[in-house]
């Protein structure tokens, strides 16, 4: 029990996490047939994710590797492909124009072989591919703003804001516009992550995107999902 009061203390932004996961369920009737009828399990996995990421980090019990008792990088790679290939799949399905499809899917093969190269010149097992997180972030707001650019015509505010898509899109982009920015000066420059406290820039900008969740989860109705 201590151990959850220390995680928690020290990675208060994980409490968004959880909150996000039971609005998910409790509204889960809103969306369970759409293309973010996976969501839920998404959120659950980045939870448990992060709290398997902090016992790794913290506790010796947890360790993959002797020689690297404090690598949790393996577990965050393997998310990476999980997060950012979930969600590709579900702009794929929201996006109608074959042409758009195209350049989405295009776009995915980019960042597998980005990840590729990436856990070619760096060990994935015990090094973040930063470099390749990076790309998949920035192709992942491309994606968002063709999702966006696709509704231009039937865009209105009076029914967009009872659509979950919308509030889950503009979480995911606000947060991972910024993302490789910081996350670039935290592996190429970490006197300046220390220096400008970046960590916690980070985690406000978690919060921010999860928090965008929430609101979609409660105040968005069925009908108006596209």
């Amino acid at each position: 029990m201590q151990e959850f009061i220390e995680l928690f203390k020290s990675h208060y932004f994980t409490i968004i996490y959880l909150v996000a996961l039971l609005l998910a369920i409790r509204f889960y009737k809103k969306y369970f047939d759409t293309a973010l009828k996976y969501f839920p399990i998404i959120i659950a996995y980045t939870f448990f994710n992060e709290l398997l990421g902090y016992y790794i980090r913290y506790n010796e019990g947890f360790a993959f590797f002797s020689k690297y008792t404090s690598a949790n990088d393996l577990i965050y790679n393997i998310y990476t492909v999980v997060f950012f290939g979930y969600f590709y799949h579900v702009y794929w399905k929201l996006i109608q124009l074959d042409k758009q499809k195209k350049i989405v899917a295009g776009l995915s093969v980019i960042a597998v072989i980005g990840l590729l190269i990436n856990g070619f010149f760096l060990n994935p097992l015990t090094t973040n591919l930063f470099y390749a997180t990076c790309l998949c972030s920035w192709i992942l707001v491309i994606i968002i703003g063709m999702y966006f650019k696709s509704r231009k015509n039937d865009w209105l505010w009076a029914s967009e804001r009872f659509n979950l898509m919308f509030w889950v899109s503009s979480g995911l982009a606000v947060f991972h516009f910024f993302l490789p920015i910081l996350f670039l000066i935290g592996f190429l420059k970490h006197s300046a992550w220390i220096e400008y406290d970046l960590r916690t820039v980070v985690r406000i900008l978690i919060v921010i995107m999860y928090a965008s969740f929430c609101l979609g989860f409660v105040i968005s109705r069925r009908r108006a999902f596209r």
